[in-house]
């Protein structure tokens, strides 16, 4: 089983996770934070929207070279409850590895579990090709052409996109940022698994978030 799910932000406006639910998606990765000093300001509805119909939800940090102190205050003190699992968005401008190991660092001091790690591999060569093999939850990105449906979009789970480096396997991948999703063209996150194993992997109970069926159901998923 494969499930697919939208990443979003400040730049996609209001997104009708409504309708990312009755398209099949079973989760949602949000911005909520950048650096030291930005919130991301529609955080706190999608985080309230996800969470009342059942979306499984990370909230992302996108990591600067500014002081990963203050970098952890701001994240967490937008994301609004420590319970929900956090992402570092670690690519252009985020500095080197340890400033990822620093910002990680000061975030789960601060009580908030870090289960994802969005490092695409363009970066992670363009630092040097650091060993990454012990970053939680890696989100690899590679992007195909065109767009539509994520399930159309999709390359499969034994594309290439999918191949490890850094000492690392990728658990996620984002395959595209042209996915037709609620009416928009959003970035879509494979993962090769089912829910309870994506909730797992972030460190959440396991539960029933949607039926089965309706991933194969609904054409925007799966």
């Amino acid at each position: 089983m494969t499930i697919f799910g939208p990443d979003i932000s400040n730049n996609n406006g209001i997104v009708d996770l409504d309708e990312v639910k009755a398209e099949g998606f079973y989760f949602v990765f949000a911005k909520v934070s950048e650096g030291a000093t930005f919130r991301d300001a529609f955080w706190p509805h999608t985080r309230d929207w996800a969470r009342e119909i059942g979306l499984i939800l990370a909230g992302y940090h996108y990591v600067r070279t500014s002081n990963p102190a203050l970098q952890a205050d701001n994240f967490v003190s937008q994301l609004g409850d420590s319970s929900i699992p956090a992402m570092l968005d670690f690519e252009a401008n985020s500095g080197g590895i340890a400033n990822f190991w620093a910002v990680l660092g000061a975030i789960e001091a601060r009580g908030v579990h870090v289960a994802l790690s969005y490092i695409p591999r363009w970066y992670w060569q363009q630092i040097g090709s650091p060993d990454i093999s012990g970053v939680p939850g890696l989100i690899a990105s590679s992007f195909v052409s065109g767009t539509g449906f994520a399930s159309a979009l999709y390359p499969g789970d034994h594309s290439a996109f999918w191949a490890p480096y850094g000492g690392r396997q990728p658990d996620l991948l984002q395959f595209t940022n042209q996915a037709l999703i609620a009416g928009q063209r959003l970035d879509a996150n494979a993962f090769r698994g089912t829910p309870d194993q994506l909730r797992a992997l972030l460190g959440l109970t396991p539960t029933t978030d949607l039926a089965t069926a309706q991933q194969h159901d609904v054409p925007g998923a799966a």
